[in-house]
């Protein structure tokens, strides 16, 4: 169709003309006395809203208003704080009110052809009878039937609905019966895609070797539906999901901002079944497409150890030499177990490191991804490489058994340009049933393929290790 539509006003009907024997009601957000939000790190949320609403004796069809576009229907179940009232259906309405759809609620009925004068660009709008839509626009205007005329048409006011009324947004609609005719808060719980939450720490290691760590909260809304004024609740954990939403469409011209909010300390986790419940403590309200951020917890003075390791330095039958290269740098630490402990939710650890006391500001020092971590559990956090720490690798024998063995020698020399001593770990993956015939150095067999030796290397100096295995498959 090659015309444009125009409205001048926007209304919406608060009590409705519903089924035979049925009073219908519009339930906007006025009517809302609460909103909890349980936030799941797998695009999932439990809503439960609470809305007030005048029931009369029998039956009665409220229209619910701005809830979750992607809300899962087969999750819904309605709570009253009143006995006698009970949920007869339910179903979701879809937004309809887009210019398709008025312009069939006008088809026979009068509209105003609104034309734009090439050269002066005046506006003429003139009444019209709008025939039809099959195939394009077709009108009656001034005793005649215009067909795909080059103007537009424009609306007074939204028109009295055939049917139903139109609605710009998606909305509820449950059925009730009430004994009898009183006030009634009811409480909505649904499920519904769309919302997410991520744990993002800011870790600060101090020259000791300390770490603080503050955990936030980034909590994404790609809905486009708003969350206004709501008791925020995080689950720490993976929940089974059998179904899931397509991806949202977003609001035009949403784009994504960042608003961070500070609180105290939120109260330690409830556990919940194999999970873990956060009851923040905070209202908040999350726009369309927002991605707000939300303090959550601090754990200060935690002890930490820096690992360093070469991971498949240690081979049989691989080149004549290898590197020199650098060391893995890991900084691993315990979740403590004390007065102030928290369980760690799954997120990426962002770690910034002092520099000796008046060598300037903190530097980024690598980040790292961290699933859920118990009081106690122990975590690695992989940083890159070290500049200082470095090995270099040679063969020294090689010699063939037979079609299907071999013993192969190698030397690791471990050089640290540091300013004090450090143990180094050298990891060899070799194929199972290896015999280790001799050795620098003793190894620990880790796995079945994983052997790991331990060097210890001085200030400014340099360790070697060296062994020999025998292969036999």
């Amino acid at each position: 169709m090659n015309f444009r539509l125009s409205t001048a006003a926007l209304a919406l009907s608060v009590f409705l003309a519903g089924p035979a024997g049925a009073v219908e009601r519009s339930l906007a957000s006025e009517a809302q006395r609460g909103l909890t939000l349980t936030v799941y790190q797998n695009g999932l949320a439990l809503v439960h809203d609470r809305r007030w609403a005048p029931l009369v004796a029998g039956r009665n069809t409220l229209q619910i208003e701005e809830i979750s576009e992607q809300a899962i229907l087969g999750s819904l179940r309605v709570y009253s704080s009143e006995s006698g009232v009970d949920l007869v259906d339910r179903s979701l309405r879809a937004a309809d009110l887009n210019p398709v759809r008025l312009l069939e609620e006008m088809v026979g009925r009068n509209v105003l052809y609104v034309t734009t004068h090439p050269e002066t660009g005046e506006e003429t709008a003139r009444s019209a009878r709008l025939l039809s839509l099959h195939g394009g626009l077709v009108i009656e205007l001034e005793g005649r039937v215009e067909i795909n005329p080059p103007g537009r048409i424009a609306l007074e006011a939204l028109p009295e609905p055939h049917e139903q009324p139109l609605r710009a947004t998606r909305s509820l609609e449950i059925t009730l019966d009430s004994t009898e005719a009183r006030p009634a808060e009811l409480t909505l719980g649904y499920l519904t895609d769309g919302l997410t939450w991520q744990a993002d720490y800011v870790a600060d290691l101090a020259p000791d070797g300390t770490l603080d760590l503050a955990a936030h909260v980034t909590l994404d809304n790609s809905l486009r539906t708003r969350f206004a004024f709501a008791d925020l609740r995080l689950v720490a954990g993976d929940v089974s999901r059998k179904s899931f939403a397509p991806p949202p469409i977003m609001a035009r011209g949403q784009a994504e901002s960042m608003a961070v909010m500070d609180s105290a300390m939120a109260p330690a986790p409830v556990e919940a079944g194999d999970r873990y419940l956060y009851d923040t403590g905070l209202e908040i309200t999350l726009e369309p497409g927002e991605r707000k951020q939300v303090a959550l917890f601090e754990l200060t003075d935690i002890t930490t150890e820096r690992r360093y390791s070469f991971d498949g330095l240690a081979t049989l039958g691989g080149p004549d030499e290898v590197g020199p290269m650098q060391a893995n740098l890991e900084l691993v630490f315990e979740n403590p177990a004390r007065e102030d402990e928290r369980p760690l939710p799954a997120g990426i650890i962002r770690v910034y490191e002092a520099l000796d006391e008046g060598e300037g500001q903190p530097i980024f020092a690598g980040e790292a991804g961290i699933d859920h971590t118990a009081v106690g559990g122990e975590i690695e956090l992989s940083l890159g490489r070290a500049f200082d720490i470095t090995a270099l690798a040679r063969r020294t024998s090689f010699e063939r058994l037979g079609d299907r063995a071999f013993e192969s020698g190698q030397e690791i020399q471990v050089t640290n340009a540091k300013s004090e001593p450090v143990e180094v770990q050298v990891i060899g993956r070799f194929p199972r049933g290896t015999e280790i015939l001799e050795e620098s150095l003793p190894h620990e067999q880790t796995t079945a393929e994983r052997l790991t030796w331990t060097v210890s290397v001085p200030a400014n100096g340099t360790s070697t290790l060296t062994y020999r295995a025998r292969v036999q498959n």
